[in-house]
């Protein structure tokens, strides 16, 4: 889930501190050496084996080495909402074992059993039938709206509460993101972001705790069954609509020309949004609103890393396929307000 590394001396003492933190819960274990799991940009993340314990296996978020835990490296924020998230029927996360503030701020947790796939991005390399993709998507579902029901923010070590970010709040903070892209590849990205300002839906639902990247991408699977909702980095405090349309953009193929595929059984987003809500989820209006929001969204955030790879900041040449998504993702954003 990451492709950074510490530096060899916070390895070994990363290692020892993890370990004396196993060894408070069970004084025989042994932890094997830390390896760099890969496969995505969330941080520091590793993975060890376990000897001598009920567990074969434990996953370590770490702050990298030099940087302030703070963001989305602030792992010991997402052990509380682990932790807080874990009692709430119907949602299932990672246990957290132990955290540590030396020599890095870190997390250990049991590792979800099981793959992780974006069934529309990932479809050119992992085939998943169709009954098992819309199983998955319906489950995701149901998960979505059980935390949105049931959990309840942790408060933060100061003993206050959690903020709450409203919608404006949450159109500024990706239209920061928006404005660090070139104008020239997020073409209509500024008429769209006006669009979502004009006609931002009023904060009367009340807010809600929201995993921020919330897409089948981020649940782990054992076959049909979840295992983990992993990858906590920016939960927060907001209206429900923001994970709802941001994790119904992940399953729409149409949305990705040239990067994504149709996946046979995927069930429509009006399907999941009808299963949301006979599950329980949170009633709202102005669904698409929140859908071309998480539009913009996606758009945004490629725009941005395009723009970094064209100038060598993060070279990538899979970037390059990305201008006809952000299209798409820009006209379809402004097709859901009527612009």
């Amino acid at each position: 889930m990451t492709d950074l590394v510490t530096d060899p001396m916070t390895d070994k003492a990363l290692h020892d501190a993890v370990q004396s933190a196993l060894r408070r819960r069970w004084p025989d274990s042994r932890l094997g050496s830390l390896e760099t799991m890969h496969g995505g940009r969330s941080g520091v993340t590793l993975m060890a084996q376990v000897s001598d314990a009920p567990l074969g296996e434990v996953v370590v978020k770490a702050a990298p080495s030099g940087r302030a835990p703070v963001g989305r490296h602030d792992v010991l924020r997402q052990a509380r909402v682990l932790m807080a998230v874990a009692r709430v029927p119907g949602v299932v996360v990672p246990h957290v074992l132990a955290t540590g503030t030396e020599p890095v701020a870190f997390t250990v947790m049991t590792r979800a059993l099981g793959d992780v796939v974006e069934p529309v991005l990932d479809a050119a390399e992992i085939h998943l039938p169709a009954e098992l993709a819309r199983s998955r998507a319906q489950a995701a579902a149901r998960m979505l709206a059980a935390l949105h029901r049931g959990a309840q923010p942790p408060a933060r070590p100061d003993a206050t509460e959690e903020p709450v970010a409203d919608l404006a709040a949450e159109v500024r903070r990706w239209r920061a993101t928006a404005d660090a892209a070139d104008p020239a590849i997020l073409r209509g990205g500024v008429r769209l972001v006006q669009l979502l300002e004009k006609n931002r839906p009023p904060d009367d639902v009340p807010p809600v705790l929201v995993h921020g990247d919330y897409r089948l991408g981020n649940v782990v699977f054992a076959g049909e069954r979840p295992t983990g909702l992993i990858d906590w980095e920016i939960w927060g405090r907001t209206h429900p609509g923001v994970d709802l349309g941001w994790f119904l953009v992940f399953c729409d193929a149409e949305l990705f020309p040239g990067i994504g595929t149709p996946v046979a059984g995927l069930p429509s987003s009006d399907e999941l949004l009808d299963l949301y809500w006979s599950s329980g989820g949170c009633r709202f209006a102005d669904v698409e609103w929140f859908e071309a929001f998480g539009r913009f969204k996606m758009a945004a955030i490629m725009a941005h890393n395009l723009r970094r790879h064209r100038e060598g900041r993060h070279v990538d040449p899979f970037q390059e396929k990305l201008p006809p998504t952000i299209e798409r993702l820009v006209a379809t954003g402004l097709e859901k307000l009527g612009g």
